[in-house]
């Protein structure tokens, strides 16, 4: 008797199982087949960008009429990351049943690239001198962002540091592989949490010279793997002067001792 029951059991148990599994089934083929789940809207939010509108991101992504489940938010990123470069995420909302809205993070400006026509002096004549090539010897003109991807040749109203340099690989849609320029990156975003202003700049060979004919300190790196290091130099001689109420003139960071130079002190 308890053998009986037992195989009732085991035999309804099966057919619950695979009435389930058949109504599961089921529902994926209708949400996966059915055109009432095909993506009929999009809506674009986030920041305006200069390289697309609102028709060209919809028609790009691919979107209309792919199922609504089966969208792939990564490939979207990478499809609309490539085609249009100035974008630098792109975040996927979904709202059930045919309604997706793209978040657009733009790329942001983080300094002007100058690229001259022809080399400059040698680095000991621009530092002696302090003085940045004039805008007339710069060929080019690039915006770059943070993450050394170059993605406009636009620099209208745009109050960021200029780096003037030499490098004939620079193009826009391409990621920066010029450790000099990378180096020069991070040094930027770097002082200007210090408080440090740095509106013209000149990568000559492997140094950096931060305002060279501005009335602000000018500072000059060696652009190798030791940035931190010079970093925390810099920091650390900016305190000083501070507590010290000093006003500074010149700092080489260049050597494992740097050189610093005051404004003479004022009676």
């Amino acid at each position: 008797m308890v053998r009986k029951e037992k195989r009732r059991f085991l035999r309804f148990s099966k057919i619950i199982f695979l009435s389930l599994l058949g109504l599961f089934i089921l529902i994926i083929l209708l949400a996966t087949r059915s055109s009432f789940f095909s993506i009929k809207q999009i809506e674009i939010l986030g920041d305006k960008i200069g390289c697309a509108d609102s028709d060209q991101l919809k028609n790009e992504s691919g979107l209309y009429g792919q199922n609504f489940f089966l969208l792939n938010s990564k490939k979207l990123q990478e499809r609309l990351r490539t085609k249009f470069i100035c974008i630098k995420t792109v975040t996927v909302g979904r709202l059930i049943p045919d309604k997706v809205k793209l978040k657009i993070a733009s790329r942001k400006p983080d300094a002007i690239l100058l690229n001259l026509k022809d080399k400059q002096a040698s680095p000991s004549f621009l530092i002696e001198n302090i003085a940045t090539p004039e805008a007339a010897a710069a060929q080019d003109s690039y915006v770059v962002d943070n993450e050394g991807v170059v993605f406009s040749k636009s620099i209208d109203n745009l109050d960021i540091p200029k780096i003037y340099i030499y490098d004939s690989d620079i193009a826009v849609g391409k990621k920066l592989k010029n450790s000099l320029i990378n180096n020069s990156l991070k040094i930027l975003d770097r002082i200007k949490k210090f408080g440090v202003i740095a509106k013209k700049s000149l990568i000559a060979e492997n140094f950096f010279i931060i305002n060279p004919d501005t009335m602000d300190p000018k500072i000059i790196f060696r652009l190798n793997d030791q940035i931190d290091i010079q970093l925390a130099s810099l920091q650390l001689i900016l305190t000083d002067a501070k507590i010290d109420l000093r006003e500074l003139m010149f700092i080489d960071l260049r050597f494992d001792k740097p050189i610093v130079r005051f404004a003479p002190k004022k009676n």
